[in-house]
């Protein structure tokens, strides 16, 4: 039995390792590959094609039928659909979104690389202090890959440095977007709400950086 909970175990944590977004200075993107992706137009018509996001600015990219890499211009869809994972863009930003009662209400997830963390003094990622210092990486160093050949990506896409992803919280409340606080929400409920709001979080113990987790939040809002 313990032998069984032990695969389990092991199995889960090699799932959630598989899920983490292994993204690199040569390779700025959310998924290891472009994925065969749906884009909602904003005249509703659909597009089938492989797309993948520019970790970035959250720009859209796609393979145009000659290989090579291309930008999606952001007025031209409103929603993006890769596997099970949702897209719309949010204060001008693409962010992946869960669904919330309706259509303007849910929660949405910036994801963004961290060039903060890629330039610290201390070291970035392993690298020793004496490197970083020498080598600071900034948004203009990061390849922004559109016109490039695919293939020649793919090839390289590990010869850069890794980077980490910075993930900002959204409440998405009647179209509009609030960071995913206590104060921010707190705010946007209104002073007349502010006291039952109060003794909902008492009740409701919420993860202001877990997706699930702010759903609940609509509970009130629906009050």
């Amino acid at each position: 039995m313990k032998r069984i909970f032990l695969l389990i175990a092991c199995w889960a944590l090699a799932f959630c390792a598989q899920a983490q977004i292994q993204a690199y200075t040569t390779w700025p993107y959310q998924y290891p590959d472009f994925q065969k992706g749906k884009l909602i137009l904003s005249n509703g018509q659909e597009r089938i094609m492989p797309i993948n996001i520019h970790l970035l600015k959250g720009d859209l990219h796609f393979i145009d039928d000659k290989g090579v890499i291309q930008m999606a211009p952001a007025g031209q869809f409103s929603a993006v659909q890769i596997g099970e994972d949702s897209f719309r863009r949010v204060n001008g930003y693409l962010m992946q979104i869960t669904p919330g009662p309706d259509e303007k209400n849910f929660v949405a997830v910036r994801r963004t690389i961290d060039l903060t963390a890629l330039n610290e003094t201390g070291g970035a990622y392993g690298t020793s202090s004496t490197t970083a210092s020498t080598r600071r990486i900034t948004s203009i160093d990061m390849p922004g890959m559109v016109n490039t050949s695919h293939m020649e990506i793919m090839q390289n896409k590990e010869n850069g440095q890794k980077v980490k992803i910075k993930e900002e919280y959204f409440v998405v409340i009647d179209g509009n977007a609030v960071k995913a606080t206590k104060k921010e929400v707190t705010e946007a409920v209104g002073a007349d709400k502010a006291a039952a709001f109060k003794q909902f979080l008492k009740k409701n113990k919420i993860n202001w950086k877990d997706e699930q987790s702010l759903l609940k939040l609509f509970d009130f809002l629906a009050q």
